[in-house]
Order: C-alpha cells, then sequence, then structure tokens
C-alpha cells in the first residue's frame, strides 16, 4: 500500500517537471516579427524605391515623357547647357518684311540752350521685345535698351552746336515692325516735341537739337 502512494507522488514529480520544460522552450523572440514601440514601428515591407520626393509639374512630366527619362536634380537636363540655340522668340530678329517695315526716320531738329534734355519712350503697341540703341553725336549712351509699356528716360547732356539723337532699332521683336512712342524734354521739363516711330531692323529715327 505503502509503495503503491510512492508512486502515485513520483508520477505527479515527474509531470511538473515535463511541463515547466516545454513551457520554458516556448518563450522565443521571432526575428522576422515587426518591431514596435509606442510611436514607431519598424516593418520587414517592402519599400517602394521607384517613389519620388518631389512631384514633377505637368511640363516637366510631358517633357520626361518625350525624352523617356526622368528629371534629374543634379544634372542641368539641357536647361543649362541645351543643345539647340533657339533664341526666345520675342528676342529673335524678324527677317526683313517690305511690306510690314519702314526705313529711317527724321523727326526734325530744334532748339535748346539747356544742359541736357530727356528722351522718354516706350512701346506704344503690342509689347513684344522691341530692343533700341541710342546715340549722341553717334557716341553710344543706351547700348541695348528693351522697350516696354512703361516709359524709360535716357538723359543726354549737350553740347553747344548740334546735338545729333539717333535711336537704332536693334531687332523688330515678335510683330513688326520696332514701334516706340518718344517724348523730349528740356532740362526745365518742357515739352519739346513727341511722336513715334516705326522702324525696320537696323533702321534709325533721328532728331537734333540745336544749342546756341
Amino acid at each position: 500500500m505503502k509503495f503503491r502512494f510512492f508512486q502515485i507522488i513520483l508520477l505527479f514529480v515527474a509531470g511538473g517537471l515535463s511541463a515547466q520544460i516545454e513551457n520554458s522552450s516556448s518563450l522565443r523572440i521571432d526575428s522576422e516579427s515587426d518591431l514596435s514601440t509606442d510611436k514607431y514601428s519598424i516593418s520587414n515591407s517592402d519599400t517602394n524605391t521607384n517613389s519620388t520626393l518631389y512631384d514633377l509639374p505637368e511640363g516637366l512630366k510631358e517633357y520626361s515623357r518625350r525624352n523617356n527619362k526622368t528629371f534629374d536634380m543634379t544634372g542641368d537636363n539641357g536647361f543649362l547647357k541645351p543643345e539647340s540655340d533657339i533664341t526666345p522668340k520675342w528676342f529673335e530678329k524678324i527677317e526683313d518684311d517690305a511690306s510690314k517695315t519702314t526705313g529711317d526716320e527724321y523727326f526734325g531738329d530744334f532748339k535748346s540752350n539747356g544742359k541736357f534734355v530727356h528722351l522718354v519712350y516706350r512701346d506704344h503697341g503690342e509689347v513684344d521685345g522691341d530692343i533700341v540703341r541710342v546715340f549722341i553725336n553717334d557716341d553710344v549712351i543706351g547700348a541695348r535698351v528693351l522697350l516696354s509699356g512703361g516709359f524709360k528716360k535716357t538723359k543726354i547732356n549737350l553740347i553747344k552746336g548740334f546735338n545729333r539723337i539717333d535711336v537704332l532699332a536693334l531687332n523688330e521683336g515678335a510683330a513688326s515692325p520696332n514701334t516706340a512712342e518718344f517724348h523730349l524734354y528740356d532740362d526745365q521739363g518742357n515739352l519739346i516735341t513727341l511722336n513715334a516711330w516705326n522702324l525696320a531692323t537696323g533702321k534709325r529715327a533721328t532728331m537734333i537739337v540745336i544749342k546756341d
């Protein structure tokens, strides 16, 4: 009887030890599971390496599609060193068209005994990129003046005798001819004359101021 009781106790002890071993072996770290904290998580999911940081504007998307390449932020993509030297339309010289262009224009001679005059001018037609060069007695005082819708002013110092003012049309903008409204004022702000020129490329508008 006592021996039977002792066998039962041994069976219970052996069963308990077996359960503890199984429980301890089930505690493991799955290296492939997601690691997480309260705010961040690190996942083993794939990353889309084709995604871009910046969305391209529609114009650049179309450019990219045409050229079958992506826009590179680190390169010039032909913008810094264009493959062609195409000049913007509003800066290119228009070929002479006899039906549209005019020759040299002379606007008269005027007297003024002031120290200087002001030539004030603007594009009086469509603002299309007309460019002129301004001279006084064949000396350049405005090498490359882009005409705009607002008035620009050039101060011209006078010498005794004849002061010849020339405005040379360097181009005709996007629409022929080179056109401008101009005013000429003395050093007191009095209007001497006003008019408008319509010039072909390479032609001049001329006026003379005589100082006694």
